[in-house]
């Protein structure tokens, strides 16, 4: 059955009066109905939207209309145009609108996508302004109002006059701004100097494939860092030395560097098969599941200097406390160099003195700067005796408080035993609660063990399993009573390093951020 434009409904009915098709038009809403003789059927309806209109503004002029310039009247609703964009119903106190439609600037004709049922009428134009030079442009360089500016923020939106369609490009890390396909151009972070072209192919030096843009709307956003004054009270350390921005090098000629890379590999658990890599001399292997969990080193052993990995037999999918894994389990393992730093350039690039011993692929290799402090051991130091001890700030100096005890411990024959795996940086001090039984305490732990004069006394350090120290029995003389204290100190055989980091502000883009530090050495 066809529809004819201009009737209000139209029925046919068969002869037998069997089957009646009605159809009725009303605004746009088509309905139609089949009905028997002897049913009732509910009406079934679909809602066609209504297609865009177009208006065309200026059908005498053939120049551009000036961008922000345009208010027309139709239908009682009064349209203005933003950027290329219609708004209508204009609220006065807070500026806001609902956007409609949008503008061809170029072909000077308004779109609406929304707009009142059975409206007639000419438009009322109530102000526009054209212009026949400086509309578009396909070239565009410019400097930020400060510097340097912030990696990958500059951000650029244009309007194409050919289709008025808004395009945004955005800066990488490298300055390269792109967007859209037609936005080409870099930008130097430290100038804020910006130069862009806007074309299809960039590669095109005669200009054919250039795409015009509407030079009064293209407009930028970008962060601007600038440098403020730092607190020595904030930092813990004195700033003067640092440079007046805030960035800090990491990098020296001279300096000791690490370059590393982690490779991984799907496994599939055999006991007792070895695994070989493709690559010798190891720092590290090891193995975890599809979670991130660490195998139990239990379950395999390790030959880094031929570069092989064999599975237990039998072999267990744990972790180390017994744990069952989640396949798949990937084996990584981390080739270390290091070298000294020769070099350093302004555009990142690092030199340094020894070849690699490896191929390493670049975009994935890392370098990490190191710190060195040479040779280092754990030691005891500050041993002395006082006679009276009240836990507080006062008694953990370095100098005895009143007078010293007439018991002493033997040092000469039996001194302190110490180790690099067990010691830490502390202040100890051995508290008497009787003649023969002491406390141990340190001053950032608290009580951590007790002990007496007859056996020997060894602490151990949770996090190595190993004793912070040990003092043999055999030192302790007699004539100890309760409140005697004896102190020392330790330190441990770590290098003291302070750790500055700064945090950019602004709102946070990554949930973890974090950084490894790793504490490596060589025993003779």
């Amino acid at each position: 059955m066809a529809i004819l434009a201009g009737k209000p409904y139209r029925s046919v009915a068969k002869a037998d009066s069997t089957v009646v098709l009605r159809q009725e038009i009303f605004g746009g809403t088509v309905m139609v109905r089949a009905q028997a003789a002897n049913s009732v059927y509910a009406p079934q309806t679909d809602t066609l939207p209504a297609p865009p209109l177009t208006i065309d503004l200026l059908p005498g002029a053939a120049d551009p209309i000036v961008p922000g310039s345009l208010v027309f009247e139709w239908g009682g609703q009064t349209y203005i145009d933003r950027s290329g964009v219609l708004f209508r119903s204009l609220n006065t106190a807070t500026n806001a609108g609902v956007a409609v439609g949008q503008i061809d600037y170029a072909a000077r004709k308004a779109t609406l996508q929304t707009y009142p049922a059975g409206q007639t009428g000419a438009v009322n134009r109530l102000a526009c302004l054209t212009s026949n030079g400086g509309f578009a442009t396909t070239d565009l360089y410019f400097r930020t109002p400060g510097a340097p500016l912030r990696p990958a923020s500059l951000q650029v939106t244009v309007v194409r006059a050919d289709t008025s369609e808004i395009i945004t490009g955005t800066a990488d890390l490298n300055g390269n701004v792109t967007g859209g396909g037609i936005i080409h151009g870099t930008v130097d972070a430290q100038t804020g100097i910006v130069s862009l072209r806007f074309n299809t192919n960039p590669d095109d030096p005669a200009g054919v494939t250039a795409v015009p843009v509407i030079a009064v709307l293209v407009t930028y956003n970008a962060v601007v860092q600038t440098s403020m004054p730092m607190s020595a009270e904030l930092l813990g350390l004195d700033p003067v030395r640092l440079p007046a921005d805030g960035r800090v090098p990491i990098y020296r000629e001279g300096d000791v560097l690490v370059i590393h890379h982690t490779a991984e590999h799907g496994a599939v658990p055999v006991a007792g098969q070895t695994v070989t890599f493709d690559r010798a001399y190891q720092a590290d292997v090891e193995v975890v599941d599809s979670k991130g969990v660490l195998m139990s080193p239990a379950q395999y052993s390790t030959n880094r200097e031929a570069g092989t990995l064999t599975w237990a037999d039998p072999v267990l999918l744990a972790d180390a406390d017994g744990n069952m894994l989640t396949p798949p389990l990937t084996i990584r393992e981390r080739v270390e160099h290091m070298t000294v730093c020769t070099e350093v350039q302004i555009t990142g690039a690092v030199s340094f003195g020894s070849p690699l011993p490896w191929d390493l692929p670049a975009d994935e290799t890392m370098v990490s700067s190191a710190v060195t402090w040479g040779d280092l051991q754990a030691r005891v130091h500050r041993w002395f005796t006082q006679q009276t001890w009240n836990q507080g700030a006062p008694n953990w100096g370095d100098t005895p408080i009143g007078n010293a005890t007439t018991a002493q411990y033997n040092q000469l024959n039996y001194p302190i035993e110490i180790t690099n795996m067990g010691a830490i940086a502390g202040k100890w001090a051995l508290v008497f609660t009787s003649a023969t039984s002491f406390n141990v305490v340190e001053q950032q732990l608290g009580v951590i063990a007790t002990g007496n004069i007859s056996t020997d006394c060894s602490p151990i350090n949770p996090a190595t399993s190993v004793p912070y120290f040990t003092i043999r029995a055999a030192g302790w003389g007699a004539g100890w009573a309760s409140g005697n204290a004896v102190r020392f100190n330790t330190d441990a055989c770590l290098g003291p390093m302070w750790v500055v980091r700064t945090v950019i502000s602004g709102q946070g883009i990554v949930e973890d951020d974090k950084f490894k530090l790793q504490v490596r050495g060589d025993a003779d």
